[in-house]
């Protein structure tokens, strides 16, 4: 198939995605979901010929990668180059990293995340930062109520992209100006199936509990003093018995306490959620993995060692809100 027949379909599909973009930055939260749904279908139809592309002679995987790459970036341009929305945008990319999966996931979030954005009401130069880990968007926003006022159109995308293992978080600062704040919203696409966040459960003198959580958990990680300012939030606590309690503000705890404890937290839009674990992990490879995964390898253990069992939590799944 010809190469230029292959860049059309793409700049087509991309074209109708863009359209519907636009349509979502002039409707209110409540008007949404039947066009993400629109670009969702533009965008994915783009990634399946993508796919198909990769299997044809004369189409490489760079020629498929840098396609998704200019589109993406076409996409970002259109939707912050709206003047009546946004005064003006600055994009930056760090991209050589990412690979086709990784484009699929972005390319299937952004209509979600751009909903998002379109809540605030931004002054000044927004800067949009783009690399194989995360999206940032920075900007000054009006001081308003704009959390309160959209918080369960939030906490619904929040949801939907836990359940493609992506964290959407925010930051928060007041500027000199009066009645201007500076927002970052992070969208987190760094969880990578080949790594695990490995903790050692010792419920006992003679039990191991090897617990895999996402690789995720590194960039969460906090002290004792960031919670206690952040106030009276969910807490999500796991024992050493991998019992799961939940509290709404920071347990009792000493110094040496939660020195030996994992502590992380996670600033979601809507609610702030912190984890306590009973002991502070590592990151691990994917032979790791495996040992989860494989029954044969599991049975070996146990005739190796029968007091030391290996497990994995889903991660998305603690945030049951």
């Amino acid at each position: 198939m010809n190469k230029s027949i292959h860049h059309d379909s793409y700049l087509e599909d991309f074209e109708k995605s863009l359209t519907t973009l636009e349509d979502i930055q002039l409707l209110s939260e409540f008007s949404l979901s039947p066009l993400i749904g629109r670009a969702y279908f533009h965008l994915s139809e783009m990634k399946r010929k993508a796919d198909a592309s990769t299997n044809q002679n004369g189409v490489t995987y760079d020629t498929v990668s840098r396609i998704l790459d200019e589109k993406f970036e076409s996409i970002i341009s259109e939707f912050f180059n709206n003047q009546s929305k946004f005064k003006d945008f600055d994009y930056k990319k760090s991209t050589s990293k990412i690979d086709l999966k990784k484009w699929n996931l972005i390319l299937e979030i952004i209509p979600e995340v751009l909903s998002v954005v379109t809540l605030f009401n931004y002054h000044g130069t927004i800067e949009v930062q783009q690399d194989e880990g995360r999206l940032l968007i920075s900007g000054q926003i009006f001081e308003a109520n704009y959390l309160n006022m959209n918080r369960k159109f939030i906490y619904v995308v929040t949801r939907k992209l836990l359940r493609e293992k992506v964290l959407l978080t925010f930051n928060l600062e007041r500027t000199t100006r009066t009645g201007l704040l500076k927002l970052d919203l992070k969208v987190d696409i760094s969880h990578d199936d080949t790594l695990i966040y490995k903790v050692n459960f010792k419920p006992t003198a003679r039990e191991n509990y090897f617990v895999g959580f996402s690789n995720i958990f590194c960039h969460y990680r906090a002290k004792l003093e960031q919670i206690n300012q952040v106030g009276e939030h969910n807490i999500i606590e796991i024992g050493s018995d991998l019992s799961v309690n939940h509290f709404f503000g920071l347990p009792d705890l000493t110094r040496m306490e939660s020195a030996n404890k994992e502590i992380l937290h996670f600033p979601f839009l809507f609610r702030p959620v912190s984890i306590i674990l009973p002991i502070k992990g590592n990151l691990s490879g994917d032979s790791f993995l495996r040992n989860l995964t494989s029954s044969q390898d599991r049975e070996q253990m146990r005739e190796q060692d029968v007091s030391t069992y290996y497990r994995k939590i889903d991660f998305f799944s603690l945030f049951n809100f």
